[in-house]
């Protein structure tokens, strides 16, 4: 199986920062992909009931992934609406619903509530509800009882009381906060943005997960010693790799070369019928 590499989770973003929160230009571009992946999962029937930071991760160029569906509800293809029965999400994202102990609640307002709590967490660096243990947390939960700090502006402000309303049935839906002006207006940079942490095992703030470097040591390509090593991996020499990677041109005309020549001797030296088994006995 081939999937979509993510290097970094948003959580491990605001944690890389002394404020722990996002500019609002920056935060209203991944919660924008935010709406897309909660509508898509919906129109499928999917209640995910963890949306958090900790479960949102980016790619290099900043697209936005929901991932973590352990406790997440496939609702039945001919069920007549989205009421769910269980809830398993973490504790400081969940609804007054689910907090009060209620045996049926709408999935999809769960959703929506996460996700505004997600808004606040990223644009505030606060949470709207918080307590010394679980219990204390659920009891300030189903009060619903909140305050937006006041550099969040009305916009952001009555967008945020939209998604926190208490009542499920007023609060808002994915299209109710589309049509919000927060939602389309467009913010100016007025901050700096909030950069992806370089990683920690290797130092490399774009987070390759190129294999060449490894391949090219492996098979004796490069003789260096361990401060050139060094240099390969962590960006410093000439090799540069980021998103893609780029080679000396002296290294890369030597692997032509010697990948030209195996291929002369297999067309031209070889039988017909006897190169096929040649590649299979390379490749094996």
């Amino acid at each position: 199986m081939v999937m979509e590499y993510c290097v970094c989770g948003m959580q491990e973003m605001l944690d890389s920062v002394d404020e722990k929160r996002f500019p609002v230009f920056q935060a209203h571009g991944y919660f924008c992909q935010l709406l897309d992946g909660l509508e898509y999962l919906h129109s499928q029937g999917i209640v995910h009931k963890d949306i958090k930071p900790g479960n949102l991760l980016l790619t290099t160029d900043g697209a936005l992934r929901i991932s973590d569906l352990g406790v997440a509800e496939a609702l039945h293809p001919f069920a007549e609406d989205d009421t769910c029965c269980t809830s398993q999400g973490s504790p400081a994202f969940q609804p007054p619903e689910i907090a009060n102990g209620l045996d049926t609640f709408s999935g999809f307002k769960v959703d929506i509530w996460s996700a505004g709590v997600t808004l606040y967490n990223i644009t505030t660096s606060l949470y709207p509800f918080e307590g010394d243990n679980i219990y204390k947390l659920f009891e300030n939960i189903g009060k619903g009882d909140y305050s937006v700090p006041e550099e969040c502006g009305p916009l952001l402000s009555g967008l945020l009381r939209g998604m926190l309303e208490y009542d499920p049935e007023k609060r808002f839906s994915i299209q109710n906060i589309r049509q919000h002006n927060w939602v389309r207006k467009k913010h100016p940079a007025t901050e700096p943005l909030v950069p992806m942490p370089p990683s920690a095992d290797r130092r490399d703030a774009w987070r390759s997960m190129t294999v060449l470097p490894y391949l090219e040591h492996l098979h004796g390509y490069a003789d260096q010693d361990d401060e050139d090593d060094d240099e390969l991996f962590y960006g410093d020499g000439e090799i540069i790799y980021s998103q893609g990677f780029t080679m000396t041109g002296e290294s890369i005309a030597f692997k032509l070369f010697n990948l030209g020549q195996m291929f002369w001797v297999v067309f031209h030296k070889l039988p017909k019928l006897s190169w096929v088994n040649f590649l299979l006995t390379e490749l094996v």
